[in-house]
């Protein structure tokens, strides 16, 4: 399958290798069948703009401004008036990446802009930093970095104060995402797959790890602080950094700018993928749970575990890719939904009924493009725009792309 072929050894580094057991897949869902597509919401796509790279994120750390796009191969590039300026923000590592593609050394999983990002120019970047290549070490690293003070549109490299690395080959492999949350404090998801190393035991279920958790630490002051109301403070044998446990691939999330609460998409294994709204303190189950079915047998209840508020299988999609809330009007039919995606190019609508209920009703893009789409991120602006971020696969090539979805 050539379409695959750069792609797939990129996905372990994406933290989307959940996709590659879609063959496997266990094929029954909650009800038995897959999302039905005869009662759908119409859109189209508008390009924005190309990316010769693989795009996974999109941020406005000034709304209104230039968006900047976090780019896997190891850059973040800047989106000004629609088009990509030719030279890279940030570009620590990238020239590594070129000479190693199946490594993880120097990839770029998540940047995240300070909320006071106007006035004192910091930001944060996920990446994994470069080991021996000869070890089956590496390190997943969160750093903060300052903008140039003589050109805004460039990234100082030398003002990096890191603030948080966790050691191991498989997390080199788990970094997903990074975000500031409407309390000022930054999250942090590290995945729990195992990454190709079948000695690896699952961690998610111990609080002595960080590995299948969101993290919630404050970096106003560095080095960081413990938010004193984090579940887990004072808490025996448990990690104070930790918001929330038993994740597997906690790969995109958001915060509801209503509710302030956070959701996300969680990937699968083999069986099933979820959506979560998560709750401080939560445990979501991974890997005795995936979605509502059982991976692993387990001394635990499942009254234990906060079930997610969606699932979906593979007769549906193979990746959940997790997304935002909409509140704009220009396109009616998604106002006061959570649109999120799945990897291999479908869009979806989740709202609650009256009954208190999540509904789920699939989006029809009219214009699909003629080469695949893979999406890979979800993004709302300021503005209460919608856009794609991802790549399309022609032959042995891919090419990354922005999209703006609007009404049909």
């Amino acid at each position: 399958m050539k379409v695959f072929t750069f792609f797939f050894s990129s996905l372990c580094l994406i933290g989307l290798n959940a996709c590659n057991n879609s063959n496997n897949a266990v094929t029954k869902n909650m009800k038995g069948k897959a999302i039905a597509s005869n009662d759908s919401i119409a859109v189209k796509l508008e390009e924005v703009s190309n990316i010769a790279e693989l795009p996974v994120e999109l941020n406005e750390p000034v709304p209104g401004g230039n968006l900047f796009i976090t780019d896997i191969t190891g850059k973040v590039w800047i989106l000004k008036k629609d088009s990509v300026l030719a030279k890279p923000f940030f570009n620590k590592y990238g020239k590594l990446y070129e000479g190693s593609p199946s490594s993880a050394a120097g990839r770029v999983y998540s940047v995240a802009f300070h909320p006071n990002y106007a006035v004192n120019h910091k930001f944060y970047v996920c990446y994994v930093e470069p080991s021996p290549m000869n070890k089956k070490t590496g390190k997943l690293v969160i750093s903060q970095f300052s903008v140039n003070s003589a050109d805004s549109e460039k990234a100082d490299l030398n003002s990096e104060k890191k603030v948080l690395q966790v050691e191991g080959f498989t997390t080199s492999f788990n970094g997903a995402e990074i975000s500031f949350g409407p309390d000022g404090y930054l999250y942090i998801s590290i995945g729990d797959d195992k990454a190709g190393d079948s000695t690896y035991k699952y961690k998610a279920q111990d609080l002595h790890y960080l590995q299948g958790k969101i993290l919630r630490i404050d970096v106003n002051q560095l080095p960081y602080r413990i938010p004193a109301d984090n579940p887990f403070v004072g808490v025996k044998n448990a990690m104070p950094e930790i918001w929330a446990y038993g994740f597997r691939k906690f790969w995109r999330y958001s915060f509801d700018p209503v509710s302030h609460q956070l959701i996300g998409g969680d990937i699968g294994e083999k069986m099933e993928e979820e959506i979560d709204i998560v709750n401080k303190g939560g445990n979501y189950g991974w890997p005795v749970k995936e979605g509502d079915s059982t991976f692993e047998k387990s001394e635990h209840a499942d009254s234990q575990f906060k079930k997610p508020i969606y699932t979906y299988t593979h007769l549906t999609g193979i990746c959940v890719i997790g997304g935002d809330f909409y509140y704009g009007k220009d396109l009616p039919q998604l106002t006061n939904k959570y649109v999120f995606a799945d990897w291999k190019g479908s869009l979806f609508a989740l709202s609650k009924n009256q009954n208190n209920k999540w509904n789920c009703l699939p989006i029809n893009i009219v214009n699909n493009p003629p080469t695949h789409f893979f999406i890979c991120g979800i993004f709302v602006n300021a503005a209460n725009q919608l856009f794609l971020v991802g790549y399309h696969t022609d032959k042995d090539a891919e090419k990354g792309v922005i999209y703006k979805i609007v009404k049909a």
